[in-house]
């Protein structure tokens, strides 16, 4: 793959532009469209994280981008992926296979309804599933931290009930 999309150089006293900004991610997006048209060689052929796209998809729906960005084709797929990888409990593991765990299923969940999923909605009731997977286990507040730091930013969960999460320390 050849990138035709200047990369920006930041650099300490560089100032992060929208132009900078917007190159970073169409190079991104190219390089993640040019691995999508390679998925017959199997070159993503691997057991991904279930945890990156609902904090993107909240992001975008905080910001009022989310059907801007996703059309409905886009939504139709991303939910078959997400269908696709949930556990015969009702639940989503930290990666394709894995045991479910309460911060992916509570995120998924939360992404499908996001996505326009009815509560008791979604291929074989996906979302009545991860909700009892869910309630079974205590409720959401049973999540960790990063989870409920998410929560918060959606605006669904009290920010008192967060842990701090003081930021890494650079190494010198």
């Amino acid at each position: 793959m050849k990138q035709t999309i200047p990369q920006p150089k930041i650099e300490e006293e560089y100032e992060v532009t929208y132009e900078a900004t917007i190159a970073a991610l169409k190079r991104s997006l190219h390089l993640i469209s040019t691995l999508n048209q390679n998925m017959a060689t199997g070159l993503l052929n691997f057991p991904a994280p279930c945890f990156f796209m609902p904090p993107l998809v909240m992001c975008l729906y905080i910001t009022g981008h989310l059907n801007t960005i996703f059309t409905a084709e886009h939504r139709k797929e991303i939910l078959r992926y997400i269908y696709c990888q949930q556990n015969k409990d009702g639940g989503w593991g930290l990666y394709v296979g894995a045991h479910s765990s309460m911060f992916c299923t509570a995120l998924n969940y939360i992404y499908m309804r996001l996505l326009g999923v009815e509560p008791d909605g979604g291929l074989d009731n996906a979302c009545e599933r991860a909700r009892k997977w869910i309630l079974d286990r205590g409720g959401v507040t049973y999540i960790p931290s990063w989870g409920k730091t998410w929560l918060a930013i959606l605006g669904v969960y009290e920010w008192s009930g967060c842990n701090p999460m003081p930021p890494v320390t650079p190494r010198k």
